[in-house]
């Protein structure tokens, strides 16, 4: 096999999985943080702030890594599917359902953005399809 190096797909679906990873770990450690913080007032506005800054981090992030993809159906849905579930727990679960169900979909909206990178990263490290300009050029070409 040849050798292959970075291309923008593969920093975008990098960068997807580290979003996603760390949209995962903010769900889970901040709010017991925050838990052990309560007199800091300004935990609350941070929290506030965190996920409209998440969601405009993830939106490039999922269409560029799946325009990179070739809009592969499986890898479009994937990561679209989890934009959408972190978008609906955070605008649903923040502001009417509550605490947990923002972030069981959260946390299922990121493992799926993970999922959906990673699938996205694996497919472009063997693609072999010279049509698709999304993979690595190989040191003989």
């Amino acid at each position: 096999m040849a050798n292959k190096s970075i291309t923008a797909s593969l920093i975008w679906d990098r960068l997807g999985i580290s979003v996603s990873g760390i949209c995962a770990i903010h769900c889970l450690v901040v709010p017991v943080f925050i838990s052990t913080l309560p007199l800091w007032s300004l935990a609350n506005f941070l929290h506030n702030w965190l996920h409209p800054v998440f969601v405009l981090l993830l939106i490039p992030v999922v269409y560029f890594a799946a325009r990179r993809s070739h809009f592969d159906r499986t890898i479009t849905i994937i990561l679209y599917g989890g934009l959408s579930f972190v978008v609906i727990g955070w605008l649903f679960g923040h502001y009417w359902l509550g605490f947990v169900f923002e972030s069981t979909m959260t946390l299922l909206g990121s493992g799926m953005l993970i999922a959906g990178h990673w699938f996205n990263y694996s497919h472009h490290r063997v693609c072999s399809n010279k049509k698709h300009h999304h993979h690595p050029i190989s040191e003989k070409d």
